[in-house]
């Protein structure tokens, strides 16, 4: 009867996967020096992909009717990073996208600078072109190469409150950006009382590479999130011993000021839930990488690992992979399971009938 009821479940959750969708139109396609980039739409949404190994993978996605909705979990998980600096006066987001992150920062924060880094020039035009992206004087992009833009930042002397590296490409993250050195130079942008906000993905090959060369410069760290499958952590240059009761009185005060769309209290939520790490092992520096782990990490990000999805999702999908009739499948389970049921009543209740004289063994 278990069985029949997951199967049921599973034919309910297939009917749904199966339901009709908005029509997807392609916008925009391109070649560009650095990726095979599309824009598709889907009714009010907007998404950048870039393909990789001949796999379209989502970049951003913003809802062009309200802009501010997060149409992925990974942003407002961002944000974790203003818990600990709720007045940032310089922000830095290192990968543009399609600007979502340089978008929510500018516009709950109008009084900071949002510097952003791209290393790809027609990243930047689509940005503008279909996702309303906007280069003001408080909204900066460079086009160049992250660890070069660092470094002419350095020189500078340029400091920045918060910093977010977002810097996925069609899958991955290029190898610089995940080095000691770069780490460093991170944190020597980086004003004393600032954060460092990471997107990472826990089920990848390199995890816990990042985790550990990250903890190496930074010696705090804050996960939130792992459920969904990305992470984000905050990392701080100096140990505060902040606690999750620490971060929900701080999460007051802004979400009432800045009228975030999402709460800043489901964030902290999802604080410590993700996996942690290993801290022996090897790390990444500018001259030493294990050649097979960047390998993987170019070809199959995820190695052997396959997030775990509940039995009746894959039942869900099996069904739909092989077109099958949903519905009615899911009436003949009905059916039978309802036979069945009676089935088993009729059999209880002969066997509770008393016995009849003389039918008993002699």
């Amino acid at each position: 009867m278990k069985r029949l009821l997951s199967l049921l479940l599973a034919m309910v959750a297939a009917s749904i996967l199966s339901r009709p969708v908005p029509a997807s139109e392609v916008l925009y396609e391109k070649q560009s020096r650095y990726h095979y980039i599309s824009v598709i739409e889907s009714g009010d949404v907007r998404t950048l992909t870039f393909r990789r190994k001949g796999f379209d993978r989502n970049q951003s996605r913003m809802d062009m009717s309200d802009p501010l909705r997060p149409c992925l979990p990974y942003y407002p998980l961002m944000f974790a990073g203003y818990l600990f600096v709720p007045e940032p006066r310089r922000i830095l987001i290192v990968g543009l996208g399609a600007g979502v992150l340089s978008r929510w920062s500018a516009h709950y924060f109008p009084e900071a600078t949002v510097d952003s880094i791209e290393l790809d020039p027609d990243v930047v035009e689509v940005a503008k072109k279909f996702f309303g992206f906007e280069q003001r004087e408080r909204q900066r992009v460079f086009i160049r190469d992250a660890r070069v833009q660092i470094k002419i930042f350095l020189r500078q002397q340029t400091k920045y409150d918060v910093i977010m590296l977002d810097a996925f490409s069609g899958g991955y993250i290029p190898f610089q950006l995940t080095t000691k050195e770069f780490f460093q130079e991170c944190r020597d942008i980086l004003s004393p009382q600032g954060a460092l906000v990471v997107n990472l993905k826990p089920g990848w090959v390199i995890y816990q590479y990042q985790r550990r060369t990250l903890a190496t410069v930074f010696p705090e760290q804050y996960p939130f999130g792992g459920a969904s499958g990305s992470e984000v952590v905050v990392a701080l240059p100096s140990k505060k011993g902040i606690t999750k009761e620490n971060l929900l009185v701080a999460a007051e005060r802004p979400q009432e000021e800045r009228k975030f769309s999402f709460s800043l209290n489901e964030v902290v939520s999802q604080f410590d839930i993700g996996p942690g790490f290993r801290a022996k092992g090897d790390i990444f520096t500018d001259n030493h990488v294990p050649a097979n782990i960047l390998r993987q990490q170019m070809e199959n990000p995820y190695g052997t690992y396959k997030p775990p999805q509940p039995p009746f999702v894959r039942i869900a999908a099996w069904f739909k992979a092989h077109r099958l009739p949903v519905i009615s499948v899911a009436l003949v389970l009905i059916i039978v399971a309802i036979v069945l049921r009676r089935t088993g009543r009729t059999r209880r209740f002969e066997d509770s009938k008393p016995a009849e004289p003389g039918s008993g063994p002699t």
